[in-house]
């Protein structure tokens, strides 16, 4: 991918993929969550993480034969060029359509909470500089960037959760299932695409350490998993249901409420990094993803002439929708429901033709 070859480490990837997942806590894709699942809700993130560990499972087995190569290169060795490119294609459309949604929708947010006189594209152009910069200097240096912002992240999210106490109801669990078993499963069915973003397993999987790409997936995958059923938690407990449900950032509205005396009011503003980092690194993360996918696919050896193109591509894919509220009903209506599916089928695709050509099934990783 680079001239120098990235090193990622075990606390690295799992950051990486970890904030890669999650990031999404913080957009309203909570509360299409909400929705579906109402008072119960809280389940579909713990049904979600199961779902999105087999995914992993599935991920590792079809890398696990191929050490050095990532899943680009093992679906044109496995595939063919042809039905490659148009796995490769949907890979690059995960990358690109995710940033460009969350891009527009940051930028409307900031814009409407922060900045009422600045203009849209002003905002957007703030934040692509520092992702775009991010994303040329390398795998490397995304990953340091997110292993120096997590402990913000962290300890900001669990700081919110925790003045946000006294406002908590206990009643709001009842009835336990809401709607009902079958209204949870279909909830958490019909959102499984919030793990489609394992993919980044299979993309940094040759600079990870060898026989650790199962250890930082599932890790990754479980922690997100928990700030997710925590971040639908507690707006409940906080708003109870039917009211979360009309809200359209509901991680924004726990912070507004949140009063510490006469000098701590307006928290927003404090807890706006957790916003912003989050949502920058996962931008960043998408575009270096991006970028390594077109490198692949064109057989070069360097990611940093795509970088600008992945950029473009995200930059129109931001301003398609109308508003931002368009962006997040698109983002659910095909990534969140469909893409996952999709990612299964091309590992199926990939370990049947492993296992017609015989290749793959000896080589198992080691010390996980």
């Amino acid at each position: 991918m680079s001239h120098l070859k990235p090193v990622v480490g075990v606390s690295e990837g799992i950051t990486l993929l970890f904030i890669f997942i999650s990031s999404k806590v913080f957009l309203a894709h909570v509360t299409f969550i909400l929705h579906d699942g109402m008072n119960a809700s809280w389940v579909i993130p713990i049904i979600n993480t199961l779902i999105g560990l087999l995914g992993v499972l599935l991920l590792v087995a079809v890398l696990n034969g191929h050490p050095g190569k990532d899943l680009v290169e093992i679906g044109e060795e496995l595939a063919g060029p042809y039905i490659n490119t148009l796995f490769s294609l949907f890979y690059l459309a995960v990358f690109v359509i995710g940033a460009g949604f969350t891009l527009r929708f940051i930028s409307e947010r900031v814009v409407a909470g922060f900045l009422p006189d600045t203009p849209i594209s002003m905002v957007t152009l703030s934040f692509l500089v520092g992702t775009v910069t991010v994303a040329y200097l390398g795998l490397e240096a995304v990953a340091r960037t997110a292993r120096f912002l997590v402990v913000v992240l962290v300890v900001s999210t669990l700081a919110l959760v925790l003045l946000t106490i006294p406002f908590w109801q206990g009643h709001v669990f009842y009835p336990l299932l809401g709607g009902g078993v079958w209204e949870v499963l279909r909830g958490a069915l019909t959102t499984t695409g919030t793990y489609v973003q394992i993919l980044l397993l299979g993309i940094i999987y040759p600079f990870l350490p060898q026989g650790k790409a199962r250890l930082v997936g599932v890790w990754g995958v479980l922690i997100a998993g928990f700030f997710f059923t925590i971040m639908v938690l507690v707006p409940i407990l906080i708003f109870s249901f039917p009211t979360v449900t009309e809200m359209a950032l509901p991680t924004f509205e726990m912070a507004r409420i949140i009063n510490i005396g006469r000098f701590g009011q307006r928290m927003e503003v404090v807890f706006l990094p957790i916003w912003v980092f989050a949502n920058m690194i996962f931008m960043a993360v998408s575009l270096y993803a991006g970028a390594a996918v077109l490198a692949r696919l064109f057989k070069l050896g360097d990611y940093r002439p795509f970088v600008l193109a992945v950029t473009v591509f995200t930059t129109v894919t931001a301003f398609i929708p109308l508003n931002s509220a368009q962006a997040s009903y698109w983002n659910h209506a095909y990534l969140s429901r469909y893409s996952f599916y999709a990612l299964v089928l091309i590992m199926l695709a990939l370990l049947l033709a492993a296992r017609l050509r015989g290749k793959g099934g000896a080589k198992n990783e080691k010390g996980v």
